[in-house]
């Protein structure tokens, strides 16, 4: 049966082939788990995470990572925050902005959002890994709407700002 769900999944998503070999870490006919769903306002205010660190015998490295995949199929790898330390001690540690944020400020109206979610749950580099995919239908969601409400959002904040230095100003 789950060769058949491959399958499938393959004929109805054909960028999963596309996606994993521009990235071929990424591995969904081994994925633990590859669902389907609707796109809404709870996945455009996630963000990925990433989580590694490395030594001489080994390492970890977790992630949950983001792709637009837009109607011309082209595969756009959005940016998750993150850390990465090393036995050194050397560290680094990035943000990034929400998916929906992502989208807007790039001008992008996705057919599909594809989330991959990758635990390497022994910490050596040894241990067993599990990728789990959940495929996004953006079709059915508003994104106009949506990015009309992040305008609003940000026009209240700015005027909450606003009225507020204005109040500590005027009452000098």
């Amino acid at each position: 049966m789950r060769a058949h769900r491959i399958a499938l999944l393959r004929e109805s998503f054909p960028f999963l082939d596309k996606l994993t070999l521009q990235r071929q870490e990424l591995n969904f006919v081994d994925a633990d788990s590859i669902k389907v769903a609707r796109g809404d306002n709870s996945l455009m205010a996630r963000k990925g995470d990433w989580d590694s660190y490395s030594w001489s015998d080994g390492g970890h490295c977790d992630y949950t990572t983001f792709f637009a995949v837009l109607e011309n199929g082209e595969i756009i790898n959005l940016q998750e925050p993150g850390r990465n330390s090393a036995e050194s001690g050397k560290w680094e540690k990035w943000d990034a902005d929400t998916i929906g944020e992502q989208l807007f400020a790039n001008n992008l109206h996705p057919d599909f959002i594809v989330e991959v979610v990758h635990n390497d749950t022994d910490d050596n580099g040894c241990g067993q890994e599990t990728f789990f995919w959940t495929i996004y239908k953006m079709s059915k969601f508003d994104l106009l709407a949506h990015y009309e409400q992040m305008i609003d959002q940000a026009a209240r904040e700015i005027k909450a700002e606003l009225a507020t230095v204005c109040r500590e100003k005027g009452g000098k």
